[in-house]
């Protein structure tokens, strides 16, 4: 569903009465077929590569998440080995191990020790005259303790780290999503706006390309009845030779134009699609709204903590804030404490001990210093550039987004004012035309004004048009540079 801003004040629509006079007689073939902007749009947002591209990012994310809390996942080591001399079973240890480790830091440890030959416990292993054999002995240890970081590791360690990382990921892609889909909506826009105004423009040009074709069959006419002079012919081919090369040039500004909107059109197979000749654009979504301060405070406001780009900023600070406090972490010495009970069995028989906790355990202290902490001081020191970096990105970063607010919304005015000025300028360079063509007709003007009166407005009608789009386009790219979600 796409979000849209919504603008305040009264419609504009004079200029749609002028786009009557880009088409004049020249209107569209029954075959033909228009391509609304909304339908382009949600064509280019369904299908194009780099929207489903985009639309991948949160899955990214979500296997980002799960592989940093793999580091957490419950793991099984068991190890065997065994021994025989002489045919005999001088051992064989089995020692399986389950560790799970946790949130806070702590590893849970429980396993056995299981230990069975001749050689195992040497005053167990008495010879037995009546068989002949060194008795088998067989010995079990069970344990379960726990191996806790007392000081390196206690409040955050590596895999702790990459977990609050790959959390953020999560709004890293997003922000990235939103960017990503965002230029291209935005790009496919003004594509889809060029296209608009260079059909206005084929349009203009096909109606005077006629005028001056129709003009030149009055003027021989008018010679062969004796009512002109035969130059005047030479004047009105001219200019008709002059209007049809400006629409050969229109002509093919208008099929590129189609050639790359063509690019932003894919179906549901990933198959591009090329835009058929019989196709053409609206002007429907080119109309002038009026937009008020207020909305714009809003837009500059959002923009400053909610733009995609100001997002994956803080993102990247908060990231490297983490990582800033396990370089702090890793200054401190590693000690490490571990404590197993354990419950001990003899060919098969309980061991029988009173006081397990505290009469059956190990118990281990590990200790770890780098003397002089370079490596550990320069991570720190990395860490905090790092974050002075993106606090000083960020503040930029949130300037320029409101600058280019500020900047879309002043283009967007600015084409509101001139769209209106051409406007005018339009109807009455029109009606100068219409009188400057009466005048020629009953004697009092020359053909060279015609065609000059005829130029002046073929030159402002194709203004109009060029504004036309560029508001169309200015309205899309403030609503980019505010950061709204433009899908």
């Amino acid at each position: 569903m796409k979000k849209r801003i919504y603008f305040k004040g009264l419609q504009v629509r004079k200029w749609i009465l002028l786009l009557a006079l880009f088409s004049g007689r020249v209107g569209f073939a029954q075959d033909t077929t228009t391509l609304f902007f909304d339908a382009f749009y949600d064509q280019v947002l369904r299908y194009h590569p780099i929207s489903q591209q985009a639309l991948l990012l949160p899955q990214v994310a979500k296997a980002e998440l799960r592989s940093a809390r793999g580091a957490f996942d419950p793991s099984l080591l068991t190890s065997i080995d065994s021994k025989k001399t002489n045919g005999i079973q001088s051992y064989t240890y089995v020692q399986p191990q389950l560790k799970v480790p946790t949130l806070i830091g702590v590893d849970i440890k429980a396993g056995m020790d299981q230990s069975m030959g001749t050689s195992v416990n040497p005053e167990l292993a008495k010879y037995d005259y009546a068989t002949g054999q060194t008795k088998n002995v067989q010995y079990q240890l069970f344990y379960a303790g726990v191996s806790v970081p007392v000081l390196r590791g206690l409040l955050t360690d590596s895999r702790r780290n990459q977990l609050r990382q790959a959390e953020l990921l999560k709004g890293l892609n997003e922000a990235e999503q939103i960017s990503q889909i965002n230029k291209l909506l935005l790009s496919a826009a003004k594509a889809y706006w060029d296209w608009q105004q260079n059909y206005a423009r084929l349009q203009i040009m096909r109606e005077n390309f006629e005028l001056a074709k129709n003009r030149k069959a009055y003027i021989v006419s008018r010679i062969l009845g004796g009512e002109e002079k035969p130059i005047d012919s030479v004047e009105a081919y001219i200019e008709c030779i002059k209007r049809e090369a400006m629409l050969a040039e229109t002509e093919l500004e208008f099929l590129n134009s189609s050639v790359e909107l063509s690019t932003y059109l894919w179906d549901n197979t990933q198959t591009p699609i090329q835009l058929a000749p019989t196709v053409k654009p609206s002007a429907k979504g080119s109309e002038i709204h009026v937009l008020s301060l207020d909305s714009v405070a809003s837009l500059s406001s959002h923009a400053y903590d909610m733009h995609p780009d100001v997002q994956k900023m803080m993102v990247k600070l908060k990231q490297s804030q983490l990582d800033r406090k396990l370089a702090v972490e890793n200054l401190k010495p590693q000690l490490n404490l571990e404590y197993y009970p354990f419950q001990t069995y003899t060919s098969g028989s309980k061991d029988v001990v009173d006081g397990l906790l505290y009469k059956n355990y190990k118990f281990g202290v590990t200790f770890y210093s780098s003397l002089f902490l370079r490596k550990e001081r320069g991570k720190l020191d990395l860490t905090n550039y790092k974050i002075q970096q993106n606090e000083f990105g960020l503040k930029q970063g949130r300037r320029d987004v409101q600058a280019n607010v500020l900047e879309s919304y002043n283009s967007l005015t600015t084409c509101q004012k001139l769209i209106e000025i051409q406007t005018q300028l339009v109807q009455n360079t029109y009606l100068m035309r219409n009188a400057e063509e009466m005048r020629f007709k009953s004697g009092e003007s020359s053909l060279f004004l015609v065609n000059q009166r005829e130029r002046a407005l073929l030159e402002a009608q194709s203004k109009l048009a060029e504004l036309v789009a560029k508001y169309a386009k200015a309205k899309y790219h403030l609503q980019w540079a505010s950061g709204t979600k433009l899908f």
